[in-house]
């Protein structure tokens, strides 16, 4: 019996090549088209101009994959998404081999890269400090499996490599490897230290590397010397009330919770597995209405604790499979820390944890109904993907309208007739003009486009920021050019162009389509 359920579990888990062909066609024939003009123009200046300007970020995502980078940004795509799915499949497939699941681990692996494409859509796809980390933690966490599966130890210095690597690629997110670092203490430290000494030791070598290879110690300390200048002049951006609201809102709306449901189940429950199982059902029918009406990641995280518990009440599994799924689900919690938004916000991102951890119990502990419930939601997450081609969302832009071929570093982009016409208004004042100051961030892409620099990288303009690092860079403020539009103009509390320069007369005013602009009389085209 139990080989003809495996049998059904198999023939069910073709879906995923599948899902994972169609969405990837849709993804893959549309990277070319469209352009963030605020987040991804800033992630390729970091690439592109990190030498000859200052950051101020608590990441090196940009040195650390500098290897892969190319000015063109449709192949920068392909190659970001290209290295993302191959360690989510291997995560998934070692993963699954670890666990022995009834499915294939190479039908599993392609479910993994569904999650990514559903995680990342088809918009802000450069290699950025997001998806670094979650290449690094994908390939780290698969070599631990591959020590857990054939106990070879090298592996694990491959493992260690890469968080030490993590170390660098967002420093607020490092607290992702206190759950690693946890279950290999808690497994090995009485009964074997060597998978722990191997894996510091892969650490250490990460770290030498990057100071050896990548950047100089003193470069990188200097670089926190920039961040404090920043602090100093945006007291709001990531203040202390927000990481406090940020744990909070975890605690209180999914730890407190789960931990009241799975404390009154251990304490008063006299058969905990089939209580377990009702409460899930109640979960698990608000989970898949939520997704259908407004989906709500605490409720899909309690849902998950729930599902640990029930594992854990098997009593042949052993307690180092148990723990290993206590870090899957904890893992984006670290990866979110310190990301500067909410998890509702950015935890999504990291759902190939969140459903790698779920995939092992369902196909552990249950029969294969539940399985099908999950292969029909992941049906009409494949067929519902297609809608993405006409929203519109945060990206500002829609895929379906990216038509006009536009010259990007020398190669082709497709954007739409709008933001055509945008950098053609724009060419001759800001072509290659080293000392420009722009309004918004949402800007900073006709910057990029138009191999303009401004004096630092900013995401915000502060008048006392900006004069701080003019100042420091050994400019003045007459030496810029400044450009608004007409629905991101200047923020009059902060910078007003010709009140901002110390002689406002060598200055002339320029209406160039929905942009304006403010051009010294020393300017050369």
């Amino acid at each position: 019996m139990e080989k003809i359920q495996n049998k059904y579990e198999n023939i069910l888990s073709w879906f995923f090549v599948l899902g994972a062909l169609f969405i990837g066609f849709i993804v893959y024939s549309n990277l070319n088209k469209g352009f963030i003009f605020n987040d991804e123009a800033y992630y390729l200046f970091f690439y592109r101009d990190h030498e000859s300007l200052p950051t101020v970020d608590a990441t090196n995502f940009y040195r650390i994959f500098k290897f892969i980078y190319t000015e063109n940004i449709y192949h920068f795509r392909i190659i970001t998404y290209g290295l993302l799915n191959l360690s989510t499949y291997l995560l998934y497939f070692f993963g699954s081999r670890y666990y022995k699941l009834k499915a294939s681990p190479f039908l599993l692996g392609f479910l993994g890269i569904c999650f990514n494409f559903w995680a990342w859509g088809i918009s802000n796809i450069v290699l950025n400090q997001y998806i670094g980390n979650t290449i690094l933690i994908n390939i780290s966490l698969s070599l631990v499996f591959v020590y857990l599966i054939y106990k070879r130890l090298f592996p694990l210095i491959i493992s260690g490599f890469c968080l030490g690597l993590l170390l660098f690629n967002g420093i607020p997110h490092t607290i992702v490897i206190l759950p690693i670092a946890l279950f290999l203490l808690y497994n090995f430290w009485k009964k074997d230290k060597n998978p722990i000494i191997y894996i510091v030791i892969g650490g250490l070598i990460g770290i030498l590397f990057y100071f050896t290879c990548i950047e100089s110690f003193s470069k990188f300390i200097s670089q926190f010397e920039w961040i404090q200048y920043y602090k100093q002049f945006h007291t709001k951006q990531h203040p202390k009330r927000f990481f406090v609201f940020w744990i909070l809102k975890i605690v209180g709306f999914i730890f407190v919770p789960a931990a009241i449901l799975i404390g009154c189940l251990y304490k008063f429950s006299k058969n905990k597995i089939q209580h377990t199982n009702r409460i899930l059902i109640v979960l698990g029918i608000i989970f898949i209405i939520s997704n259908f009406v407004f989906t709500s990641i605490y409720i899909n995280y309690i849902l998950l604790a729930l599902l640990i518990f029930r594992y854990f009440l098997e009593k042949e599994i052993s307690l180092e499979k148990k723990t290993m799924l206590i870090v899957l689900s904890l893992i984006p919690f670290g990866l979110s820390f310190g990301s500067g938004a909410y998890f509702e916000t950015r935890g999504s991102l990291y759902n190939v944890y969140y459903y790698l951890a779920l995939v092992i119990i369902l196909l552990s502990v249950y029969s294969v109904k539940p399985y099908i419930l999950f292969i029909v939601f992941f049906i009409y997450q494949c067929a519902s993907f297609p809608s993405v081609l006409k929203e519109k969302g945060w990206k500002d832009f829609v895929f379906t309208e990216q038509t006009e071929k536009v010259k990007i570093n020398g190669y082709d982009l497709y954007l739409d007739k709008g933001r055509k016409k945008d950098i053609e208004d724009l060419r001759p004042y800001l072509q290659d003009q080293p000392n420009v100051i722009y309004s918004s961030n949402h800007l900073a892409g006709y910057l990029y486009i138009l191999n303009a620099k401004p004096p630092i990288y900013y995401y915000f303009t502060l008048k006392d920021y900006i004069s701080f690092i003019i100042n420091k860079v050994g400019k003045t403020p007459d030496d810029f050019i400044y450009i608004e539009s007409d629905d991101y103009p200047f923020y009059s509390k902060e910078i007003v162009p010709l009140k901002f320069v110390s002689h406002p007369e060598n200055y002339k005013v320029v209406k160039t389509g929905r942009f304006t602009l403010y051009i010294p009389s020393k300017h050369k085209k």
